[in-house]
This record gives structure tokens, sequence and C-alpha cells, in this order.
């Protein structure tokens, strides 16, 4: 049986990167859907600044997390695993709080940078949170002590920045990006 995953890009949308982890997926014998904030439009930005004007000008925070419910709510079968990245971590966090469980296994987020402003929801799947060692707007550490008192929920910081899985990201990481597929390709099984 294929597992079945659904993956929520950062404010890069479909790019070169994402397109790695997709194949990466796939050749692990998963069916992955990619969901972005440009309507499955291709991107390619000089830079993080100009992606993330784009992504404020044309989806923004909330119109991401209802797309996020929107691909639950219009799935016609359940996904084994969920993944989000940044601001499609962010988005799929808040969509799994009202996420039926008969529609998703469980999910993992890579550097949710807004969730901070989402601590009331409870995911209704297991959930992992994957920081960097550093965010912006909060302290991981203290995140992750609230996140991980929540019920199915597993918070962790690594060693790397924020953006380390995707290539588009100046903080990419090739030793991390690696070190997570083995973990992301273990959940696959």
């Amino acid at each position: 049986m294929t597992t079945r995953v659904v993956v929520l890009s950062d404010i890069f949308g479909l790019c070169a990167g994402l397109e790695r982890l997709q194949a990466d997926l796939n050749q692990a014998g998963a069916a992955v859907q990619l969901v972005d904030p440009y309507q499955g439009k291709r991107q390619q930005f000089a830079d993080e600044a100009s992606a993330y004007a784009e992504y404020i000008a044309q989806c923004g925070h909330d119109a991401y997390a209802a797309i996020a419910a929107q691909v639950f709510a219009n799935s016609k079968q359940p996904f084994d695993l969920a993944i989000g990245f940044s601001a499609g971590a962010t988005a799929l966090w808040r969509a799994l709080a009202n996420t039926d469980t008969r529609l998703l296994k469980q999910a993992i987020l890579f550097y949710p940078g807004q969730i901070y402003q989402h601590l009331a929801l409870t995911p209704a799947v297991p959930t992992q949170v994957i920081f960097g060692h550093s965010e912006p707007h909060f302290a991981v550490t203290d995140i992750c002590s609230q996140l991980q008192q929540k019920p199915g929920v597993t918070a962790v910081s690594t060693d790397y920045a924020h953006g380390f899985m995707n290539p588009a990201s100046q903080a990419f990481d090739e030793a991390g990006y690696q070190q997570q597929l083995s973990k992301l390709l273990k959940c696959l099984v």
C-alpha cells in the first residue's frame, strides 16, 4: 500500500528544493501531494526577502492556513503524513487543530516561525515540531517546553538554522537535510 504524504511548502513555494524533497519521498514509495501559497505556479526568487514579500502579497498567513484546512476537507483518502515548512508548517499547525483524525495519521512541522501566535491550538493528530537553533520572534527552548505539554506533541531544536531543509534558503544545510530526510523516510514505513 502506498504511503500518502502531503507537503506544505515554505514561502518559496514550488521550486527546485521542494522538487528534490518530493523526488526523495517518491523514491521511498510515497505518493506526494504538494501544497503551496501560489496556486501551484512554480517560483524562483532572488532571495528570502523577495519571497516573503510575494508570499504576503499573494497569500499571507491566514489564507495559507485556510488552504491547509481545505486540503484535508477536500481529501477523498486519508494522508499518512503531513509535512510543513516554515509558513507551511504554521499553516499546517493551525489546520491540525480542526482536522478529522480519520484524514491524517501524523504531522511533522519544520521551523514554524509563527507558531508562537497560535499556542492555544492543539493538534488532533500526533505532531512533531522541529526547530532550528533559533527564531527571531521567540526563544526556541521556551516554545519547545510549551508545545511538549500538549498531548501528542513533541518539539525539538536542531543545530541548524531556520530554512535548513530548503536549498533555496541561505540557511540550507546538506547534513541537516540528510539527517531529517532519514527520519522522514522512517515515518513512511
